[in-house]
């Protein structure tokens, strides 16, 4: 549930009208479901499935006990990602291009999941992209290979972009920048071995990976001259197990927050309220199309002239590309068709 911080950066880069100025959006684990609702113009919305999955039923440790998964993502996935705020494909199809960070189970390759051939292969990219080891349940097979979470091998899938051509790249971090993991717990280790041996030695070295790339982010001055992170201060936010919606919500406004604090132009007071939607039967089900909000409340205000008490440092020491990312979208809006 830790994907509920980088849901509300989402959400604050959708408020603040940049996100048609990225060519690409990569998500990993819970980053890829917030990166399909968010290339598809429905940050908001994508947001709230995180309070909508604070429940019993998607996460429950009592399930253990009968032989089941803590997660159940066939809530998530089937249930309110397809029925009940599903995705605009329309939207998609406008949007940045999406693809969704996996891990070929068998050979332990990370994988970018694109060019989707339907909705519904959309979204088993993602839950494919969420699966995790143990607690999720079964690993899915999509296009023919087992996957798993794509954090086992890019938790920060920066590398992956990079290698695609990429020549900048903003990371939504859901911990702090200093957030360093601990080692694998050897419990965990072993259960995956017996399950799925081929991830053990991943599992291992995940917290390794991990650490390597955030010192990276926080330290290479080369680096940082093209991959930009955007991170919230407080450690731990939302927990992975975090059933607690208040929790959820305030965590969700710190990942605001410190977008606002290096992108926005004007004071941050947050008006936290997630767009209306009326979605008429799912996409997935046959045609569909969304109808305007029932109400226009505005989840932030619009930009004005001043900056939040310490953005200014934050943008002033941001990279040029950063700065011109307003512009950029303003500038590709205007080529769409009307």
């Amino acid at each position: 549930m830790g994907g509920a911080v980088s849901a509300g950066m989402c959400v604050m880069l959708d408020a603040l009208g940049l996100v048609p100025a990225f060519d690409r959006v990569y998500g990993c684990s819970a980053g890829a479901l917030n990166g399909l609702w968010t290339a598809a113009g429905q940050a908001a919305l994508g947001a709230t499935n995180y309070e909508d999955a604070a429940s019993r039923e998607f996460i429950s440790t009592l399930r253990v006990l009968r032989g089941r998964p803590i997660l159940d993502l066939a809530f998530l996935f089937d249930q309110i990602a397809t029925h009940v705020k599903p995705y605009s494909v329309g939207g998609l199809a406008a949007g940045p291009d999406f693809r969704a960070i996996a891990t070929v189970v068998e050979t332990g390759e990370t994988v970018a999941l694109r060019d989707f051939a339907s909705p519904e292969e959309t979204l088993a990219a993602v839950r494919a992209s969420c699966a995790l080891p143990l607690l999720g349940g079964d690993l899915p097979e999509y296009r023919g290979r087992l996957l798993t979470d794509g954090g086992l091998t890019e938790a920060v899938p920066f590398e992956t972009a990079r290698a695609e051509g990429a020549t900048h790249v903003v990371v939504l971090r859901s911990r702090a920048a200093s957030h360093r993991k601990h080692g694998a717990n050897p419990a965990a280790l072993a259960a995956v071995a017996r399950q799925h041996p081929a991830l053990r030695e991943l599992l291992r070295e995940r917290s390794g990976r991990y650490n390597a790339a955030a010192e990276r982010l926080e330290h290479d001055p080369v680096l940082r001259e093209r991959v930009v992170q955007l991170a919230v201060p407080e450690p731990d936010v939302v927990g992975r197990l975090e059933r607690d919606r208040a929790r959820i919500v305030a965590g969700q406004q710190a990942g605001a927050r410190a977008v606002a604090a290096a992108l926005s132009r004007e004071p941050a007071a947050l008006l936290w309220e997630p767009r209306a939607y009326r979605v008429a039967p799912s996409p997935l089900g046959g045609p569909a199309g969304e109808a305007p909000p029932a109400a226009a409340p505005r989840p932030f205000p619009r930009p004005g002239p001043r900056l939040r008490d310490g953005a200014a440092d934050a943008v002033r020491h941001a990279p040029e590309r950063l700065r011109s990312l307003r512009r950029a979208a303003a500038a590709r809006r205007s080529r769409l068709p009307r």
